[in-house]
């Protein structure tokens, strides 16, 4: 009753509160996951903004270049305990400039050309750029932006995007092996809600699949073999002949008379003594 008569007179135990939204979460909780076998994952921050769920999810880093390799993944919807309204994610639709700017941010001072290669992954399709880093390092920096084309929801409008970054040094890689990363991550979550659709209507089966005259495709080692050849046999074992008994050499007893010629040899005199 005292403390209500005084204002302001009084305080209560409570602990500070930390002045973020970022928080470290458990490796299980990651957004994006590298392949098995991958990139190893040791450690996420999560930011939560009123509009939008974004993390970083670090990734091993061996490479002399000086930064962290990460993968960078916004969720754009409904967020579970929103924060002010005035906490909103800004989302860039892959501009050119704001792609320049986070290159610069993520590899300052690499030269980072962007490939014009057209690259897929099975969420569609994405862009990178690469250039040499310190020592014998290899520098990949790609981005990809996931929103359905074709609406799942008729009545409703499909709501969602995801954007991925990725930011990878290698010492002694190649531009095939940094691309590997980006070919077989996986997204690692969603948002309840029906209408929170990124990745749109499942592409129906081709026609032509189990028809006769359909394509021919050959198994391919990108994907496995998945052949169900038999294993080539093994090499046959060779048995070495098993070795004679030795003889004993005759004892030397002296010139000996020389042997008849032999039919269809010429003959060679005997040397002169």
């Amino acid at each position: 009753m005292g403390c209500l008569l005084l204002a302001g007179g009084c305080t209560t135990g409570r602990p500070p509160v930390v002045a973020t939204l970022s928080a470290e979460v458990p490796a299980v909780e990651a957004l994006v996951l590298p392949e098995p076998g991958g990139p190893r994952i040791i450690g996420v921050i999560e930011t939560r903004y009123a509009n939008a769920l974004q993390q970083e999810v670090m990734l091993a880093t061996e490479a002399a270049t000086p930064g962290q390799n990460a993968f960078s993944v916004v969720f754009f919807g409904p967020v579970e305990g929103r924060t002010g309204p005035e906490n909103i994610k800004n989302d860039s639709f892959l501009s050119e400039y704001a792609l320049a700017e986070e290159m610069e941010q993520a590899l300052p001072g690499i030269d980072l050309r962007p490939s014009t290669y057209f690259v897929q992954n099975r969420y569609g399709p994405f862009g990178y750029a690469v250039g040499p880093g310190e020592g014998r390092d290899l520098c990949l920096y790609a981005w990809q932006r996931i929103q359905g084309q074709q609406r799942m929801n008729v009545l409703a409008a499909d709501r969602g995007v995801l954007s991925v970054r990725l930011r990878f040094c290698q010492s002694g890689a190649s531009e095939a092996a940094l691309l590997r990363i980006m070919y077989r991550y996986t997204i690692n979550g969603y948002f309840l809600p029906r209408s929170w659709q990124p990745y749109g209507r499942p592409l129906p089966v081709a026609p032509e699949l189990g028809r006769v005259g359909g394509p021919v495709v050959y198994p391919s080692t990108v994907f496995g073999t998945g052949a169900a050849t038999a294993p080539p046999p093994a090499p046959a074992r060779t048995i070495a002949p098993a070795a004679s008994p030795s003889v004993p050499a005759p004892a030397d007893t002296g010139p000996s008379a020389p042997s008849a010629p032999l039919e269809g040899y010429p003959t060679v005199p005997a040397p002169q003594p």
